[in-house]
């Protein structure tokens, strides 16, 4: 397979910036059964922006280069070909800093694998290079947005409050806890998963105090 230039797998949305925070749904079937999880590309552009030129130039110089599918060491070829010098992952640890998600019950994306790197010339980037069933995709680049790159890891967290004003919040997306610790029980999130009338479009997770719907959000 030769990879071209195309649509990108998750081409920049017109979501203003400046909003830190990610919109968190519920993915339900009845009640006591559904997940927490948020829209893929809203959660990737609250943290980076979509650079068409880094995306254009990668595909080619990989088409260029014989190079089919976008694993770590043809991003860090490409990376020191155009700057002269290897990227870094976070904290300058090892070259790139890579993300599997497929799959995983304890986090709110389930559908991309991607590489966060950083570059003298180029900056923090983000590069997608496969999708829901874990197969390399051509490489989507985005330039990073955030100040501190493990923002790219907060992939598990969401707090939430209800209309009575009790806050909840998770760090694995299936344990729930009292974001102030007045209430020191541990629930589960699908455990309080509700379904009314069996319209799951209208699926929510139910306050453990109150019952009331608890809206969550994925903070960075």
């Amino acid at each position: 397979m030769r990879v071209g230039i195309g649509t990108p797998l998750f081409p920049q949305s017109q979501t203003p910036k400046g909003i830190l925070m990610t919109s968190v749904s519920v993915e339900a079937w009845s009640h006591g059964d559904g997940y927490l999880i948020v829209d893929t590309q809203e959660w990737i552009d609250d943290r980076g922006e979509y650079a068409a030129d880094l995306t254009e130039d990668l595909r080619a110089w990989m088409d260029e280069n014989g190079h089919d599918h976008p694993y770590d060491a043809v991003i860090v070829a490409w990376i020191s070909a155009r700057t002269g010098e290897p990227p870094v992952g976070l904290h300058g640890d090892g070259e790139v800093w890579s993300h599997n998600l497929l799959s995983s019950a304890d986090h709110l994306i389930d559908d991309l694998g991607f590489v966060v790197l950083s570059s003298a010339e180029h900056g923090d980037l983000m590069i997608i290079v496969s999708d829901h069933l874990g197969l390399y995709v051509a490489p989507t680049v985005y330039r990073s947005t955030v100040t501190e790159l493990e923002d790219w890891a907060d992939y598990s967290n969401a707090t939430g409050e209800c209309a009575h004003g009790h806050r909840w919040t998770t760090d694995d997306t299936v344990t729930l806890h009292a974001w102030d610790g007045s209430d020191m029980t541990v629930y589960r999130v699908p455990d309080q998963v509700r379904v009314p009338f069996g319209d799951r479009d209208r699926a929510y997770v139910a306050c453990p105090t109150c019952g009331k719907a608890v809206r969550f959000t994925c903070r960075f």
